[in-house]
Formats: C-alpha cells, sequence, structure tokens
C-alpha cells in the first residue's frame, strides 16, 4: 500500500509542468492550510494538491516517541469549493495491536465569502472514520465549523472554530462525546519565498498546544515544510513534523 502511494505520487509530479507554482499546503485531515492551523483559502478550481509528511509523536500514553506517515489530496472541485482527504499510516504503532492503518478523514471546504483586505471566510466539514484502533485513535466524528481570516500589513490572523460529535473513545472522560476545536495564529512572509506560521490550537476536553512551523516555495511546483509543536496540556507533549507538498492545475 505505501509503495502504491509513493509511485503514484512521484507519476503526478512527473507529468507537472515546471510553470504550475507551489501555493500552499494542507492542514491535519486534508483541507487547506497550515499543519496546525486551518487557513481561510480554498485550492483554486481544476488544482490537485498531493502531500505527503512524516510526524514523530511523543505522547504521555505510550512509554516511547512512535512515527506517523500521513498522505492527504486535495481538490478544487469547482469555484469556491475543494475536497479533501487524509490517510495516515503508523510506522511504529505504539498500542499492542500492530495496526499500521490509522483513521481515515474526508472533507469538504467552501469559501463563503471573501472582502477587501484579504478577509474571508470558509465553511468546513470533515468525517472521521474509524479504520484505526480504538483508544490509539480517536475514532468516528463529525466536525463542522468555520476558518476566518484578516490581512494586518504583511501579517495574516486566522482563526477556526468547530463543534465535533465524537462516537469514538475518548481518551479524558468516557462522558464526554461532544466538543469544541479551536485554533488561532498568524502567518507571514518573510522574504519571497519563505512563510513562518505560529498558531495554539487545542479542544475544550484539555488539549492545548503552542505550534511553529516555516514553509519554503523555492522549488516548484513542490512546496517543502517542517513545524514543530508543545503540547501544554493533553496527551500529546511533543510533535515534530516534516513534508512535502505539490500541486498542479488542469484536473
Amino acid at each position: 500500500m505505501l509503495k502504491l502511494l509513493l509511485a503514484t505520487v512521484v507519476l503526478i509530479a512527473a507529468q507537472s509542468s515546471a510553470q504550475d507554482p507551489a501555493r500552499g499546503t494542507s492542514s491535519c485531515g486534508g483541507l487547506s492550510g497550515y499543519l496546525f492551523l486551518p487557513s481561510s483559502e480554498v485550492i483554486d478550481w481544476g488544482c490537485l494538491r498531493v502531500q505527503g509528511r512524516i510526524d514523530y509523536i511523543d505522547q504521555s500514553d505510550y512509554r516511547d516517541p512512535f512515527l506517523l506517515l500521513p498522505f492527504s489530496v486535495t481538490w478544487g472541485m469547482t469555484d469556491n469549493f475543494e475536497l479533501g482527504g487524509e490517510i495516515p499510516f503508523y510506522l511504529d504503532d505504539p498500542s499492542d495491536s500492530d495496526h499500521f492503518l490509522g483513521d481515515i478523514t474526508a472533507g469538504c471546504g467552501w469559501l463563503y465569502e471573501t472582502a477587501r483586505g484579504g478577509s474571508a471566510i470558509v465553511l468546513r466539514g470533515m468525517l472521521r472514520l474509524p479504520t484505526g484502533v480504538s483508544g490509539r485513535d480517536r475514532g468516528a466524528e463529525l466536525d463542522l465549523g468555520a476558518s476566518t481570516s484578516t490581512t494586518f500589513r504583511l501579517f495574516k490572523l486566522q482563526a477556526a472554530a468547530s463543534y465535533v460529535l465524537n462516537g469514538g473513545d475518548n481518551p479524558f472522560d468516557e462522558k464526554i462525546r461532544d466538543y469544541m476545536r479551536f485554533s488561532m495564529g498568524g502567518a507571514s512572509y518573510v522574504s519571497e519565498d519563505v512563510q513562518l506560521v505560529f498558531a495554539m490550537d487545542g479542544t475544550t476536553w484539555g488539549e492545548l498546544g503552542l505550534s511553529g512551523s516555516g514553509v519554503f516555495y523555492s522549488f516548484d511546483p513542490f512546496a517543502l515544510f517542517g513545524a514543530v509543536r508543545v503540547g501544554l496540556s493533553g496527551r500529546e507533549e511533543a510533535t515534530l513534523s516534516a513534508g512535502v507538498s505539490w500541486e498542479g492545475s488542469g484536473f
């Protein structure tokens, strides 16, 4: 399965034109954004983004850190509307089940409104399928929310919030099934090809973390990115991530 996915990414990249610029990355789950900060943008109509990354995760539930390899695809289905999905693979399964597949997610984003000055609102929905392992993965979830942004000089402020219906295993309290997820932060270009992103994200059941990342657009049509997240509360104590995304048009 992993070899087939890698071969698909290489084949798509080989058919791309050198004039196709890398326009961005995908957030967790496969919709447009940064790794820990959903954006108020959607991919252009007819464009396709393929992204892969590797996560080094240190969780309090497990004695040793583990590696996660998520692959995501984002497609501009129509003007102002995108579809996205993500498939995670555990390279080092921290549970006793030896099950390498995590929870698959699929979602959509609709650019509801734009205004002068870079302000925008995107309505987002995401469904998490319980294809992973109970206890290790969160299980079935329906995530409905929105993200917004505004630009101040060269700094883009962003915020997102969603209501989550949870049908899986809650690692904090089994009685809690519904909760809110939020993130806020900003992104700024420090040069023509380098973008820095800072964010805070969390949930109403006790998760909270601070993250910083950098995105490099020097290798069109690819974007390279790296991120670090420090958990202030919750079970994820630290996460290191690195990945690459490719974007082309005509799909």
